[in-house]
């Protein structure tokens, strides 16, 4: 393999074409965290959508696909599930699709759609998700899906994790902020969480159960990786 060379972008709508890159998308609070937490329980297979009006298209054409995602962190008239991995235990997502629409996730991933392959990744797939980016003999991005067009410090400080178990020699600034940020918190990750604006507004809205199922690392070995018919698999 080639030296790779590999950068981290802090909100999506700032990345650059992403042709001939591997790019990982990450959304640490919540999609990515619970699309990994969806595949590791059995799926078999997740479509990413921006639009609420692809995601119900996608239902009624396919009535047995499950609905997940949120608006306003809360699940969309409909649907089966919303943006908590806690909503997907095994028993009911094991050999099920879902289709998958939240506020800042999907689109991040539809921005960057034209890359030569795309996973998902998040604290809870830390490790498996920097050997996917080492897997491929070609330049790497990290895209942070940011929050309401800001960048989150929970997806910076994620990618840092990612970006610490890569070669040095491969990082550009961006990615030596984001693994100086999760020098910052890598002992208390939970704190990085809360410390997060969007942290937040989970916390606010009573969901501080989902933070601490965000925070954990490496209770998963798989990426979910976009593959040819547009579903995300685990790999």
């Amino acid at each position: 393999m080639t030296s790779q060379q590999g950068e981290v972008i802090f909100r999506y709508k700032d990345a650059p074409d992403p042709r001939g890159q591997a790019v990982l998308v990450i959304d640490t609070l919540r999609a990515t965290t619970t699309m990994t937490t969806i595949l590791a329980h059995g799926a078999v297979g997740i479509r990413a959508v921006a639009a609420l009006a692809d995601a119900y298209r996608l239902k009624a054409e396919s009535p047995e696909v499950l609905l997940g995602g949120e608006r306003e962190n809360r699940p969309p008239e409909g649907f089966d599930g919303g943006n908590s991995p806690y909503d997907y235990p095994r028993e009911r997502v094991a050999g099920k699709r879902v289709v998958f629409s939240t506020t800042n996730g999907t689109h991040a991933i539809e921005h960057v759609e034209a890359a030569d392959r795309i996973g998902l990744a998040a604290l809870v797939n830390r490790a498996a998700a920097a050997r996917w980016l080492s897997r491929w003999d070609s330049p790497w991005l990290i895209v942070a899906a940011g929050s309401e067009g800001q960048i989150a410090l929970e997806d910076v400080l994620a990618a840092g994790a990612i970006v610490d178990m890569l070669p040095e020699t491969q990082w550009g600034d961006g990615a030596k902020i984001a693994q100086a940020t999760y020098h910052r918190y890598r002992d208390d990750l939970l704190n990085g969480l809360y410390a997060a604006s969007h942290g937040q507004a989970l916390i606010q809205s009573g969901l501080t159960r989902d933070l601490e199922f965000c925070a954990q690392v490496d209770i998963f070995d798989l990426v979910p990786t976009l593959n040819d018919e547009g579903w995300f698999i685990p790999r």
